[in-house]
C-alpha cells in the first residue's frame, strides 16, 4: 500500500520527498485540474532531479478541446522526455497521443466518477493504462470485489480531503454575480452552497478552469486502511484540494504512520492512532466521514427528516 499526496508548491513537494511520501503528483495549470499546485516546467524538473524514492506523477487531468490537441501533444512530448514516473489524466485524449506517438510510460486513469467495476479493466489494460482510480460513490462491499478481482490491475483509492462532486466549465459563479450585480469578485473563493433540505452546505469554488463542487465534509478513510490492505489495494491518495500546507504536512504524516503501524502488524497502535488522529485532523475539518464507504445516509449526505 502506497501512499500518494499533491503537494500545494514547490517547497511542499521538497518537504514530502523529505517525509520519504512514496508519491507526489504535480502539474501546470494550463494542463491539469482541481491541482493543489500550478508548477512551471523548471519547478518540476528541479522536483525530478530532488525526488529521491518518491515517484513523481504528472497531472494532465484537465478536460480537452480539439482546438487543444496540438498544445497537449507537444506538452506531452516534452514532459515523457523527463525522468518522470507516469500521467495521472482523465481525457482520453492523452492516451491516444501517447499510444499515437509510442510512448510507454505508467498511465494512470482517474476520470473521478466512471471507474466502478472490475469489469472495466480489461479494455483499460488493452489501452495501456495500468492504475485506475476508483469513483467516491461505491461502497466498502463493492471496493473490496474490485479489489479481490483486479487480476494485475493496479488500483487506487482517495482516503481523505473533499470530496469531488461536479466540475463544469461554466463560469457559474460569475455569471450569477453577474446576474445579481454583486460586485465583489467570487474567483478563487471558497464558498458554501446551502440546500433547505441538507444539513451542510456544499463548497462551490470558480477558477480559470470553471466551476467546483465539493461535499463539505472531509474524507477520512484512516480507520478502513487495516481492511483496504487486507484487500491488496494498491494506493491511497490524499486530495489535497483547497487545504493548506499545514493541514497537507500533517494529514501526510498521520497516513504515512498508520501505514507503518499496519506493516508492524501492531493492531493496538494502529487503534489508537486513528483515535488520536481523527482528533487531530478534526482542528481543520470538524466534519469527519467515511463518505460512500460506510453508505450511513446520516453521516453522509445529511437529508433533513419530511416535516
Amino acid at each position: 500500500m502506497k501512499l500518494l499526496t499533491n503537494p500545494c508548491s514547490y517547497s511542499n513537494a521538497i518537504d514530502l520527498i523529505k517525509k520519504g511520501v512514496d508519491a507526489i503528483s504535480v502539474g501546470e495549470s494550463s494542463f491539469s485540474a482541481k491541482n493543489s499546485n500550478d508548477l512551471s516546467f523548471v519547478e518540476i524538473k528541479k522536483i525530478l532531479k530532488e525526488k529521491k524514492k518518491t515517484k513523481v506523477f504528472i497531472l494532465v487531468n484537465k478536460f480537452f478541446f480539439d482546438t487543444d490537441l496540438v498544445r497537449l501533444e507537444k506538452y506531452l512530448l516534452k514532459i515523457c522526455k523527463e525522468n518522470i514516473d507516469g500521467i495521472i489524466y482523465s481525457d482520453y485524449a492523452v492516451n491516444q497521443i501517447l499510444f499515437e506517438n509510442k510512448i510507454l510510460i505508467n498511465q494512470i486513469y482517474n476520470p473521478e466518477t466512471l471507474v466502478v467495476s472490475y469489469g472495466q479493466f480489461d479494455f483499460y489494460k488493452k489501452n495501456s493504462i495500468n492504475e485506475v482510480s476508483l469513483a467516491r460513490e461505491i461502497s466498502s462491499s463493492n471496493i473490496k470485489k474490485i479489489l479481490d478481482n483486479k487480476n494485475k490491475m493496479k488500483v487506487q483509492i482517495q482516503v481523505c480531503g473533499y470530496s469531488y462532486m461536479m466540475w463544469s466549465r461554466w463560469d457559474l459563479l460569475k455569471n450569477f454575480s453577474q446576474y445579481s450585480k454583486i460586485k465583489t469578485s467570487l474567483d478563487n473563493k471558497i464558498l458554501y452552497l446551502s440546500e433547505q433540505k441538507r444539513k451542510e452546505p456544499f463548497i462551490i469554488y470558480e477558477d480559470k478552469n470553471g466551476t467546483f463542487m465539493y461535499t463539505n465534509y472531509n474524507l477520512n478513510l484512516l480507520s478502513k486502511l487495516k481492511e483496504l490492505q487486507t484487500h491488496k489495494i494498491d494506493t491511497i491518495r490524499i486530495d489535497t484540494f483547497l487545504h493548506n500546507e499545514e493541514w497537507i504536512n500533517e494529514t501526510t504524516d498521520i497516513f504515512l504512520e498508520a501505514i507503518k503501524t499496519l506493516e508492524l502488524k501492531d493492531d493496538k497502535k494502529y487503534d489508537e492512532l486513528v483515535k488520536k488522529s481523527t482528533e487531530k485532523l478534526m482542528k481543520f475539518d470538524k466534519i469527519q466521514s467515511c463518505g460512500f464507504y460506510d453508505m450511513n445516509k446520516k453521516d453522509l449526505i445529511y437529508i433533513a427528516d419530511e416535516q
